[in-house]
């Protein structure tokens, strides 16, 4: 079962990959960086719904996902505190958060409701670091929320609010300076990090938290 799993991923994959090839060569080559950018951001919450489905829910094994008070913005702009882990809907693939409504008996099927990102504006938590206290603020997208997690000319993304001990696995998206933020992938961060050596190598070896942080210690 799980070779034939493979090869079906494996086939999947190739026809995208033929199809994202022909319809780049429609494309006259001076339009091409603007055509992959847009064609980067119009997929980003697609991959993100993809990867929930496919990598996070079925098993992350290492990626710390803790409980904190979340200060959660509500479209409404009603606010209030959420105390819960991140968590994933095993039908609809998106992260969502457990407000528990203490006013509420344990046996009220109202007592516990699910907080998704497309009904929220922000999210946020306070980090101690070192004495040092701020807060990790996390943007809704269709799908999960992406925390900032490194800032620098290249900033990173991550679809859970944890800035500790972080790598590669962490990371879903990237956005240089005050630019769109886009799905994180090789095509897409390799033209920013090929000018610095070093953070090339880390690139190669598809170790993207360290290409990108050393990319950013490099060009402060």
């Amino acid at each position: 079962m799980q070779k034939l799993y493979t090869a079906v991923t494996l086939l999947l994959f190739g026809c995208l990959a033929h199809f994202k090839a022909s319809a780049q060569a429609g494309v006259p080559m001076s339009l091409r960086p603007d055509y992959n950018r847009m064609m980067g951001n119009m997929n980003m919450n697609m991959t993100m719904n993809q990867m929930m489905s496919q990598r996070w829910y079925y098993g992350m094994p290492g990626l710390a996902n803790y409980k904190y008070d979340f200060k959660v913005t509500m479209k409404d702009g009603t606010v209030k505190v959420v105390t819960s882990k991140i968590y994933a809907d095993t039908t609809t693939h998106k992260s969502y958060l457990i407000f528990v409504n203490k006013d509420l008996k344990r046996s009220d099927p109202n007592r516990e409701t699910r907080v998704y990102p497309s009904e929220t504006v922000k999210i946020s938590r306070e980090q101690v670091d070192f004495e040092k206290k701020f807060d990790v603020e996390g943007v809704p997208t269709d799908s999960c929320w992406l925390f900032k997690v490194m800032k620098g000319k290249i900033n990173a993304y991550s679809h859970l609010s944890e800035v500790v001990d972080l790598n590669e696995a962490y990371l879903r998206a990237f956005q240089t300076g005050d630019g769109p933020i886009q799905k994180l992938d090789s095509a897409a961060l390799a033209p920013l990090v090929k000018e610095d050596p070093k953070a090339f190598k880390a690139f190669e070896k598809k170790n993207y938290y360290k290409a990108i942080d050393k990319y950013n210690s490099d060009h402060q």
